[in-house]
C-alpha cells in the first residue's frame, strides 16, 4: 500500500508537468485568442503575467509532487511514524493544487480575463480536475492506514 500511495503522488506530479508543458507548447495560439478574448482590453502585461503564475504554480505542484513520491517511497520500509511524517510534502502538493485552482484559475482567470477564449475555457476545466483529483489523492493518501 506504501509504494500505491506513492505513485499516486507522483501522479499528481506528472499531471501538472504535463499541463505546464502543454501551456508553454501552446504560447502561440495562447497569444492569438488573448488579442480577441473579451479581456482584451486588459493590459497584455496583466494576461502574460497571469499566465505566468499559472505555469509556474503548475510547476511548484509538479516539484512537490515529485519531491512528495519520492519520500514516501524512501520511508516505505520504515515505520508507521516515519511513513506519516513522509506525507507532510505530499499534503504540501495537494494543498497546492487546491491554491491553483482557487486563487489563480478562479480568482485571477475567471475574475480578470472571464477565461473568453477556448484555451481558458479548457485551461479552468483542467485546473478544477487536477485540484479535485489532488485533493482527493492526498485524502486517501493521509488519512489511510499503512
Amino acid at each position: 500500500m506504501r509504494v500505491f500511495k506513492s505513485l499516486l503522488v507522483s501522479l499528481i506530479g506528472f499531471t501538472a508537468l504535463m499541463y505546464a508543458l502543454q501551456n508553454v507548447g501552446h504560447v502561440g495560439e495562447i497569444r492569438k485568442q488573448m488579442d480577441v478574448a473579451p479581456s482584451a482590453a486588459v493590459s497584455p502585461a496583466i494576461n502574460w503575467t497571469g499566465f505566468v503564475l499559472i505555469t509556474l504554480c503548475q510547476l511548484a505542484i509538479a516539484a512537490t509532487a515529485f519531491k512528495g513520491a519520492w519520500d514516501l517511497l524512501a520511508a516505505r520500509k520504515g515505520t508507521a511514524d516515519e511513513f506519516r511524517e513522509a506525507k507532510s510534502i505530499p499534503v504540501w502538493a495537494g494543498g497546492l493544487s487546491l491554491l491553483s485552482w482557487f486563487a489563480l484559475s478562479l480568482m485571477v482567470g475567471a475574475g480578470l480575463f472571464q477565461w473568453g477564449t477556448d484555451f481558458g475555457a479548457a485551461a479552468l476545466a483542467k485546473s478544477f480536475a487536477l485540484g479535485t483529483t489532488s485533493a482527493l489523492t492526498i485524502l486517501f493518501v493521509w488519512g489511510t492506514r499503512d
